[in-house]
């Protein structure tokens, strides 16, 4: 693809979101970290826990999604109930978008038949900045080029934005809410959580550059099934997401062996194939990467790649030191 309309493609895509959504991430890990979409998942392996993750998204596209997430949360007890509570920060970026966000998150825990049920709440905020000083209007001194294909000097966007706006970027903060349920059993569990309840409008200073923070919904669900050999589990799982203009299928196969080492398969429909590695690399350390192969001819890059690093530990205060799996959650 040439420089020219790699440029372009970015710059379009980078002021279709002006009066349109906030990007909301996806990781394809998302079996491994589930606090990633559900406050109701903090410490639901009873366990304390640092993770973070790091995802390029279209490796070698110009501008392409970059996302960082970092938790840590824990188990506590009140009386005789269970909870759970944590941290999370975020930053997601987007051509010349960027969102940070730190988010309080909370989970109740009851025992309800043979498993648990778990409700959680987070609480935060959500800062959106637009850097305008890296648009590029491909000509010199930042002046349309005569004869361009892609950009218009009639575009109020391009002819409006330096009058309009002296600082280099411009910012906006909103508050952020989220809810979560999630049950839970030895061998199963199912998820259904909503974030970015408040779904708030990000405003620039003027009407026409407008973006908003739609309500995202998912819900996820995973199963452990047990092989003829007793060393090597199969764990599917499968996750949808929606803010009901859109939609996203994602259905996954995990073959773990020994409890230590992992691999699988993932598809993502109309996107792209996921292919995920894990292992423990010492007690309570697991590292996993993915890497997903694009279906999709809209974009055309190397792929997309995901790190994730989690260290979880039996908490000291608590009586027993049993370790419950985290496949299932």
């Amino acid at each position: 693809m040439r420089k020219k309309h790699l440029i372009s493609i970015v710059f379009f895509l980078t002021i279709s979101m002006l009066n349109s959504m906030a990007q909301v991430p996806q990781f394809s890990q998302y079996m491994e970290m589930p606090t990633t979409t559900n406050p109701a998942a903090v410490a639901e392996d009873e366990m304390m826990s640092v993770f973070g993750v790091f995802r390029r998204q279209w490796a070698g596209f110009s501008g392409g999604p970059q996302n960082v997430f970092a938790s840590f949360n824990a188990p506590f007890k009140a009386g005789r109930t269970k909870h759970g509570a944590g941290i999370v920060f975020s930053s997601d970026e987007i051509g010349l978008f960027r969102n940070q966000s730190v988010l309080l998150q909370y989970s109740y825990k009851v025992k309800l038949r043979s498993g648990r049920l778990s409700l959680g709440l987070g609480v935060g905020f959500i800062n959106n900045t637009f850097d305008k000083d890296k648009v590029d209007f491909t000509g010199e001194s930042n002046k349309v080029m005569s004869g361009d294909d892609f950009h218009k000097e009639s575009d109020p966007f391009v002819s409006g934005w330096t009058e309009k706006n002296e600082d280099d970027q411009m910012s906006d903060i909103l508050f952020d809410v989220s809810f979560g349920a999630m049950y839970s059993t030895d061998n199963y569990y199912i998820g259904l959580s909503a974030l970015h309840l408040t779904s708030g409008t990000i405003d620039y200073g003027n009407e026409t550059y407008t973006m908003y923070v739609p309500r995202t919904f998912f819900l996820t669900g995973g199963y452990n099934f047990t092989t003829s050999n007793p060393l090597v589990t199969l764990t599917p799982s499968a996750m949808l997401k929606t803010d009901f203009c859109s939609w996203q299928a994602e259905v996954s196969g995990l073959l773990e062996y020994n409890k230590r080492v992992r691999g699988g398969i993932s598809y993502r429909f109309g996107d792209a194939f996921v292919f995920i590695l894990g292992m423990d690399v010492i007690s309570g350390l697991r590292l996993g990467y993915s890497y997903d192969l694009p279906t999709s001819k809209l974009i055309r890059s190397g792929g997309s790649h995901e790190v994730y690093l989690r260290y979880s530990f039996k908490p000291q205060f608590t009586k027993k030191n049993k370790y419950k799996s985290d496949r299932i959650l």
